[in-house]
């Protein structure tokens, strides 16, 4: 019976880590595509869609991937941290901002910097203004100013963002009460 019990929980658990990938890699993705977009400051639908779209993809494998979760944990406990409390909501929002924000941010910066130099060859015919401008279009400066951003935004995101799911996933406990 207590092994059913277990069972139950441990399947319980699975489902709510996974809703809550998908809920986090779907918001962080459409904050961190918004705020990517912000700052290369040239909106467009269908860049956004491309970029979410990508982003979302990448952080649900991340979710699934990666020990994430158990990272955090082991990482806060090393830190002697305890669960739910502040100091332990604060790092367990950093790991998961360093598994996630740094690879989304890289594969939406690739997606720009690609769309970039694609638009640069087909706009321009002359091929002297196409050299001189591909020289100026830098991959590292846009990847390094937009990590910055992404970073502290991720942050925030998770930061107010996971306990707020995780309220809304876990089930009331009345054998708790």
């Amino acid at each position: 019976m207590e092994k059913d019990i277990n069972n139950i929980q441990q399947l319980q658990m699975r489902r709510i880590g996974l809703v809550m990938n998908i809920l986090m890699g779907v918001t962080l993705s459409c904050a961190l595509s918004l705020t990517g977009l912000a700052l290369s400051g040239h909106f467009e639908v269908k860049a956004w869609l491309i970029s979410f779209g990508a982003s979302t993809v990448l952080s649900l494998i991340i979710g699934i991937c990666l020990p994430v979760r158990k990272a955090s944990l082991a990482i806060c406990s090393k830190c002697g941290l305890k669960e739910r409390t502040f100091s332990f909501h604060c790092l367990d929002s950093l790991v998961s901002d360093v598994f996630y924000t740094p690879l989304i941010t890289f594969l939406m910066v690739l997606l720009a910097y690609n769309g970039a130099r694609n638009t640069i060859t087909h706009v321009y015919a002359d091929m002297e203004i196409v050299q001189q401008a591909l020289e100026e279009l830098k991959f590292m400066p846009m990847f390094l100013h937009s990590i910055l951003v992404s970073m502290i935004a991720g942050y925030v995101l998770i930061f107010i963002l996971q306990p707020l799911y995780l309220k809304i996933l876990l089930p009331k406990n009345p054998a708790g009460e």
